[in-house]
């Protein structure tokens, strides 16, 4: 990949995309804002609109570089990405970054330049992919829905309320400023079907206006129902799911009249393995590759890995290999996992579940939660262990075996001398 293509989730190409997203609402609120006849353009925009015109050049520069998908491939080399824009959204991005205003004006045409600060709302085109945050992935996540909803709720409104004031006349009586509240206030009672009467339409072009500002609020009212309706509808019926699941398990248990203390067990592990895999994420799994499914485990592996602190300088390479090594293990509430006197041979990771560690006397030292790793001391040295640890829940784990480790450590030699580092660091603090 050559060193000056950016890919979508840089820091840098992210921090870029807000910039490019703040100026790009800005554009969508000002522009028909300042068309109003009344209020026209005001000085200090100028200078505004001149500090965009260079953002949006450097923004053209940045896209011709910037990796995009083709065909469902993130496309990173220039001689792809370049030809992709030219044919693709480059045409509007360059009307849209041109200041025609500013030559107007240079040219002489004072009256034409306000009108031409309108193809500053093509990049309004780009809107959609601007408030996915430049995502890969093609669909949009529940929070990102309602931030775009919003968004587009407050600037339909915006323009409503501009067009009023274009309609209607600053009163005698009143400032500018005033009249601008009166126009929001306006548009959002008349989008919102809860018009008090006291701003009504004095003229026909007024009271059409009103009736199609009447009928968008009613399609925008639909559209927001609809959407929280299917939020609420899909998380209503995971939960319908995971209860017709229990009650059938209820069903079977009483059929065969299982001992209570089974039951327990069975609810238990149940309960665990519906908050564990409640998002779907194991029917996701095995719809995929089995190699496209092996790399997301070993992804996750890795990630639970880095949290152990002997990991924390590891390479990529060899928490991969580590990653590779790690099995599935679960247990019951009640069940011990390490007793005091075994000779330890694994380490483990909490993925989901709390175990409690106990000392000889049976006391109570900790509690371990989510994330947290224990026995790692059994990959470092012979020993044997010093404190019983025992689930108190139904624990899901991943287990990292010391032959399986050592293999790994005989391949990487140099971060053995670092493992052997933190053996005589842990050793003096004895």
């Amino acid at each position: 990949m050559s060193e000056t293509t950016f890919l979508p989730d840089t820091p840098f190409r992210k921090v870029w995309h807000v910039l490019i997203l703040a100026a790009t609402i800005w554009y969508a609120w000002t522009v028909p804002l300042f068309l109003v006849q009344h209020i026209g353009i005001p000085a200090w925009s100028r200078g505004v609109d001149l500090v965009l015109s260079i953002l949006f050049c450097f923004d053209l520069l940045i896209n011709f570089r910037t990796a995009i998908l083709i065909d469902g491939e993130l496309a990173t080399r220039l001689d792809l990405i370049r030809p992709a824009y030219l044919k693709g959204k480059f045409p509007l991005d360059l009307i849209a970054t041109i200041p025609w205003d500013f030559l107007a004006m240079f040219l002489g045409f004072h009256d034409a330049a306000i009108y031409l600060t309108l193809t500053r709302l093509l990049r309004i085109v780009r809107l959609p992919e601007l408030l996915r945050f430049h995502r890969t992935d093609t669909m949009p996540s529940q929070g990102e829905r309602i931030f775009s909803m919003s968004f587009w709720v407050i600037i339909i409104t915006s323009w409503c309320a501009s067009l009023w004031m274009m309609i209607n006349d600053v009163p005698k009586d009143e400032n500018l400023t005033t009249f601008i509240i009166k126009a929001y206030y306006w548009s959002v009672t008349t989008m919102a079907s809860v018009g008090y009467g006291d701003i009504t339409p004095t003229t026909n072009v007024g009271r059409i206006f009103a009736m199609f500002v009447m009928l968008l609020g009613v399609a925008m009212y639909a559209v927001i129902v609809g959407n929280i309706m299917t939020v609420l509808v899909n998380v209503n019926a995971l939960r319908q799911k995971n209860m017709e699941k229990l009650e059938k398990l209820t069903v079977f248990m009483r059929q065969y009249e299982l001992p209570q203390l089974v039951q327990q067990d069975i609810f238990s592990f149940y309960r665990h393995f519906l908050l564990e895999h409640s998002a779907g994420g194991e029917e996701l799994l095995r719809e995929l590759p089995v190699k496209l499914s092996e790399r997301i485990n070993q992804h996750v592996n890795i990630h639970l890995l880095r949290r152990g602190p002997m990991f924390h300088k590891a390479g990529q390479e060899l928490l991969e290999a580590l990653g590779a090594r790690m099995k599935s293990e679960m247990f019951l509430p009640g069940e011990e996992i390490i007793r005091i006197g075994d000779v330890g041979q694994e380490m483990y990771i909490l993925v989901h579940g709390v175990v409690s560690v106990t000392n000889e006397q049976g006391e109570l030292l900790a509690k371990l939660r989510n994330k947290d790793i224990f026995g790692e001391i059994a990959l470092l040295q012979d020993t044997v262990r010093t404190a019983n640890i025992r689930a108190l829940t139904a624990c899901n784990t991943l287990k990292l075996e010391k032959h399986d480790f050592d293999d790994v450590m005989n391949a990487f030699p140099e971060f053995r001398k670092e493992i052997r580092k933190i053996q005589m660091q842990r050793a003096s603090a004895r």
